[in-house]
């Protein structure tokens, strides 16, 4: 006799069951699942209306950074939350210890095997709770210097003066020495230049701070010095030093303008700057001699009743302003330095 067909029979009879107990369980569950949808629903909003707080907190103090990173923790952290919630809903059989158990031993797991960038974000959290520079400060670390466009949880955004952004780790800034450049209002600028020792010093020094203080973008206050700085074979080295505001075009700035304004008052009060070593000279002459004295003494003699006399001001040289396309003036939004959150003893330890 064939039992094919109570085979089939059978096997459709199991089947059907089978589908049965799973429609009797998901309608078993379906107040669980409603509520996990809904859990984790709220949960969501609450995320996002937590991110979005969190970042116009900060967005308010001028600490964008400072509010991105800590607004993405908020927002995980409540997502995270919300499907464990969810999943000791939908199923009973866990429990919360549980849960927490295995939260902590997954925890050590995931830092073991992302060290680098939990490293990384701690310090990116740690720079920005500091705060020992922000967006727009122009700083230097080991060889990479340039404009802070943002600070993200993982590395800092830098962008170099050839107009190149560079990715540089959070932890490489916190573990090196990094110059901040625009830490202060003010920074000192300086440049070498010579000059002859037929010239008197004093002489020399008036036409220099003249042409130093008909310059814009060199504060009078401090003052501009010349100093006397060496003592060449044949010339007076001077060393020339100026206060500018601490960013990197004012610097370009003033010393294009400052090597214009010296060169237009050497030629207004006729200094010649080159090197006298360079000059051809002929020793000695006699009154008999036809050619009379070398353009050297013709010179020296010159120079010193030159110096005897009153500066001529030179011309002062035109603006120069820079593009504001160029990378040396880029300055994103900052964030305010002055709003930090940890105390002045936690910032200096």
């Amino acid at each position: 006799m064939d039992e094919t067909p109570n085979t089939l029979t059978s096997g459709f009879g199991l089947a059907l069951n089978k589908v049965q107990e799973w429609t009797a369980e998901f309608y078993t569950l379906l107040p669980n699942i409603l509520a996990v949808f809904v859990i984790l629903l709220l949960f969501t909003i609450i995320a996002f209306s937590l991110k979005r707080g969190v970042g116009g907190y900060f967005k308010m103090r001028d600490r964008i950074d400072l509010g991105q990173i800590l607004s993405d923790f908020a927002f995980w952290m409540f997502i995270v939350l919300g499907c464990l919630v969810a999943l000791t809903i939908i199923t009973p059989s866990i429990r919360p210890v549980d849960l927490i158990s295995g939260l902590g031993l997954g925890s050590l797991a995931v830092g073991f095997a992302f060290k680098d960038i939990l490293q990384n974000w701690l310090s990116g959290l740690l720079i920005l709770l500091k705060l020992p520079f922000r967006r727009g400060d122009q700083i230097k670390v080991n060889d990479v210097e340039g404009t802070v466009v943002r600070i993200e949880p993982r590395a800092t955004i830098i962008r170099t003066y050839d107009g190149k952004d560079i990715v540089v780790p959070n932890t490489t800034i916190y573990t090196n020495h990094v110059s901040i450049q625009t830490s202060q209002d003010v920074r000192r600028v300086e440049m070498d230049i010579t000059v002859g020792y037929e010239y008197g010093v004093s002489f020399i020094r008036e036409i220099l701070l003249g042409a130093l203080t008909q310059i814009d973008e060199i504060k009078k206050e401090p003052a501009p010095q010349v100093l006397c700085w060496e003592l060449g074979a044949t010339s007076l080295g001077l060393k020339l030093r100026w206060w500018i505001s601490s960013e990197r075009s004012q610097e370009i700035i003033s010393r294009a303008r400052a090597v214009e304004a010296i060169k237009l008052a050497f030629e207004a009060n006729d200094i010649d700057p080159t090197d006298p070593s360079l000059v051809y000279t002929r020793e000695a002459y006699s009154p008999d001699d036809p050619e009379g004295p070398s353009e050297l003494e013709k010179r020296k003699e010159s120079k010193k009743k030159q110096s005897l006399t009153k500066p001529v001001a030179g011309k002062t040289p035109p603006a120069f302003e820079m593009s504001y396309d160029d990378p040396e003036t880029y300055t994103p939004k900052k964030d305010n330095k002055d709003k930090t959150l940890l105390s002045e003893s936690d910032a200096t330890s």
